[in-house]
């Protein structure tokens, strides 16, 4: 078993990696208390019937697969409904499924009778190594992604790195974007590994490594002010294009193309292209339209006023946060 602590003055938690940890959660959380179990419907159904086979007192909701389930409607779908079991404040809620889902019931959790504990069990490649760890929570709005949420960290995650063997290849190299990501942020010696080696026979590694890279963000800014935005490499425009494609892109598909828009002219943009293309992920977005991309660009939540910070990488493993006019940013486009 690898545990990472995650040391937030507001929250300590713990990351656990471990195979089959699905089959011991009465270890790591009281089993007999009241628990809401939010999860997708795309899932095996495996995974809830072994976290639950040994509750006594729970609750599932079960959403739409996409990131349509992110919405206000569903929110307060399930919202409502707890009111109406009358689930109390000691409540535990468990996300268990991918990063829509983490996002969704974190953000439930934190307005439920202002705030009930929460967990993750993230059963995705991208959710295990980076939207289950760190607090941010919360739902789309119509013309923004994440636009409604807050910063409210678990009190624990579980990672079972068997769940990956139900991943589609497309869903697996979804989640390789962030662990790029990552390589191209702040790790030289991970970005070589992804390019020369077969991280799935060391996966647990990989995970544990891509887990304390977001940790020494997370930990130094909790709230996303300053060096944390680094994680957002390739984002400001991968979002931009999951909301210009409907949704029609995943999300490290979309990142994938906004880290070869803004590493074009670097010298290392062939070595990026080519890991990229290891993992099928896509290079460029064929309905490309760069006055639509820039209206979504221009509501992004880390625009203000004129400016905009955006993240470059001037070398593998060394990122910057560079804050430019907002109309510079078709430069990249």
């Amino acid at each position: 078993m690898k545990t990472i602590t995650i040391p937030i003055k507001e929250k300590t938690y713990n990351v656990y990696i471990n195979r089959d940890i699905l089959f011991d959660i009465a270890s790591y959380i009281d089993v007999k208390r009241e628990i809401i179990i939010i999860t997708d419907d795309f899932i095996p159904k495996s995974y809830l019937n072994t976290i639950s086979v040994e509750m006594s007192n729970y609750q599932v909701f079960e959403v739409p697969h996409g990131e349509e389930a992110k919405s206000m409607e569903i929110a307060y779908s399930i919202l409502d409904d707890m009111v109406d079991l009358k689930v109390t404040r000691n409540c535990l809620v468990i996300a268990l499924g991918g990063g829509v889902v983490g996002d969704l019931a974190g953000f439930i959790a934190s307005i439920y009778m202002r705030g009930v504990e929460f967990i993750q069990i993230p059963t995705t490649l991208l959710s295990q190594i980076d939207s289950s760890v760190g607090g941010k929570v919360g739902i789309n709005a119509s013309n923004m992604k994440n636009a409604i949420g807050s910063f409210y960290q678990p009190s624990l995650v579980l990672i079972d790195p068997n769940t990956l063997k139900s991943l589609s290849p497309k869903e697996f190299n979804n989640g390789m974007a962030e662990m790029i990501k990552y390589g191209m942020i702040a790790d030289k010696s991970l970005f070589e590994d992804l390019l020369e080696q077969d991280i799935t026979l060391n996966i647990e590694n990989y995970l544990e490594k891509c887990i304390n890279i977001k940790k020494t963000y997370v930990v130094d800014d909790v709230f996303d002010q300053g060096k944390r935005q680094i994680l957002n490499f390739g984002h400001t425009i991968g979002h931009a294009i999951e909301k210009h494609a409907n949704y029609s892109f995943l999300h490290g598909e979309a990142i994938s193309v906004g880290m070869v828009l803004m590493a074009k002219e670097y010298p290392y943009y062939p070595k990026l292209i080519n890991l990229l293309n290891k993992y099928n992920l896509p290079t460029s977005y064929e309905a490309f339209n760069s006055a639509e991309l820039y209206e979504y660009i221009k509501t992004d939540k880390k625009a203000t006023n004129d400016s905009i910070n955006i993240i470059l990488v001037p070398e593998i493993g060394t990122a910057i946060i560079k804050t430019i006019n907002i109309l510079e940013i078709k430069n990249y486009l």
